[in-house]
């Protein structure tokens, strides 16, 4: 099972990228990835077969190979971010302007985890997730788990990896909770049930 991890923030300081590092230490994701490390243009286009730059071919066309996502999405005046947004409309100018309905995007028909951290107390970084979720779902996703991390600028310091452990934790369960992991639980309830005889 592979697994992206993306700060979808062009922030290279993001606290949401310094998240999801902090959660690695525990979920060990193939990929830990930021939107900063990418040229992404304002989509400037609005029609099927429009010109997109290579730069966003690029790194959409290497989401595909990935079977399940963990976004970490800022919170920008109580909705997602611009980049992320902007991430998104691009793979809809890629995928024929949605015209197949949450097709043909690199998570469609995948487990989507969506994160937030945030340095804002609990009055701060959910208020973007409900719209967001559902725009994830238009596109195809299978929202599995949503949670926003407060207190961002207490907790997403460094060597502070112990304090995520259980976020981690419930993140891994997530992920493999797929009809293709029978076996993994199968195999799980054995080795429990041997321990009963």
């Amino acid at each position: 099972m592979t697994v992206l991890a993306l700060s979808t923030s062009q922030a290279p300081s993001s606290i949401n990228y310094r998240g999801l590092q902090l959660l690695d230490s525990h979920c060990k994701f193939t990929k830990v990835d930021c939107l900063s490390n990418y040229d992404i243009p304002v989509v400037n286009v609005n029609g099927i077969d429009s010109y997109v730059p290579d730069s966003v071919r690029s790194i959409i066309s290497s989401m595909f190979q990935y079977d399940n996502f963990v976004f970490a999405i800022p919170e920008f005046t109580g909705m997602m971010s611009s980049s992320t947004k902007n991430l998104l409309d691009w793979m809809v100018v890629i995928s024929n302007m949605n015209l197949e309905h949450g097709k043909g995007y690199p998570f469609s028909d995948k487990h989507v985890i969506l994160l937030t951290f945030t340095p804002s107390g609990d009055e701060g970084g959910s208020r973007h997730m409900p719209q967001t979720q559902e725009v994830f779902k238009k596109l195809g996703a299978n929202i599995i788990y949503s949670h926003v991390f407060t207190y961002g600028w207490k907790h997403v310091v460094p060597g502070n990896e112990e304090y995520f452990h259980n976020a981690a934790d419930k993140i891994n369960n997530y992920l493999l909770y797929k009809a293709t992991n029978k076996d993994y639980f199968k195999n799980e309830y054995i080795k429990w049930n041997e321990k009963w005889k």
